[in-house]
């Protein structure tokens, strides 16, 4: 496992930071903002690099953006009892985009304010994808994960439990997409993630419901009495997002995670979840 971080600054506002990053030879790029009289700049570091320690406390000096994200190798995936699936590849909005989230025909909107939801019907998408060499994708503002037949096929050959296929429709058309079917998932484990204290989050102050902020910072801690038994597939209990933006993480079996990886496809990848 390791910690990506990807940095911004700002050239004229923190040149004591460029200097730094200069002097101990990380290697950033530079994107000239307008007018000319400063620049972008952004490096990517892991908290594996010896580097590390002096550019965090910089960050925390300065207020810098710091994105972050958690990789882990496969040995660690094939490794772990469960796992989260996560879409690497994002094309297109829902539809109707101009009224998404709150009136559409996919979702039944279960509080207005904070768009937590249960998916009613089919996913609409604006047109047909294209995946290229990808065999998995999701859209923006969504969690729901699309993938090719070809996924079905083998996830039907390993007698995989737990997700149900549902059509995406083309919006315009309201024929089914050729290309890509929905992974749906529709058990929900019951609530159980341990969150760290310092993780974001905010309760509705209309349905009572706490969204937390994405976790993207190491391992995710579940209880095990949370879990679904003899099944592959589950949704987390507890929402993510913030605004209107809200999803359930859905979690595979290991068994799932293998066959991912033994046929190398793109378009996911897996975060490793500790069962305690």
């Amino acid at each position: 496992m390791d910690v990506y971080h990807k940095i911004a600054i700002n050239s004229k506002k923190d040149a004591e930071f460029l200097s730094v990053i200069k002097k101990i030879g990380i290697q950033h790029q530079i994107l000239i903002l307008p007018g000319g009289l400063s620049s972008l700049i952004t490096f990517d570091i892991t908290e594996s690099d010896s580097r590390w320690e002096t550019i965090s406390k910089l960050i925390a000096e300065k207020g810098a953006s710091d994105i972050s994200e958690t990789y882990f190798s496969d040995d660690e995936i094939r490794s772990a009892e469960w796992l989260r699936l996560v879409t690497a590849f994002e094309q297109g909005y829902p539809q109707p985009k101009l009224e998404w989230p709150l009136k559409q025909q996919s979702y039944e909107i279960r509080c207005p304010q904070c768009a937590i939801y249960r998916q009613s019907g089919p996913m609409r998408l604006a047109k047909e994808p294209h995946l290229g060499r990808k065999s998995f994708m999701s859209l923006i503002w969504c969690g729901e994960i699309f993938c090719k037949p070809e996924v079905i096929f083998e996830l039907t050959g390993i007698h995989a439990q737990g997700y149900e296929v549902w059509d995406a429709l083309i919006h315009k058309t309201g024929k089914p997409s050729e290309i890509v079917r929905q992974l749906y998932v529709p058990s929900v484990a019951s609530s159980g993630v341990i969150f760290e204290d310092d993780l974001k989050r905010k309760t509705c102050t209309l349905c009572g419901t706490t969204k937390y902020y994405p976790h993207v910072k190491g391992i995710l801690r579940i209880r095990r009495e949370a879990l679904l038994t003899d099944t592959d597939f589950m949704l987390i209990h507890e929402w993510f997002g913030h605004g209107l933006l809200a999803w359930r993480e859905m979690l595979v079996s290991n068994r799932v995670a293998a066959l991912f990886l033994d046929k190398g496809w793109q378009g996911v990848r897996f975060k490793v979840v500790e069962i305690v």
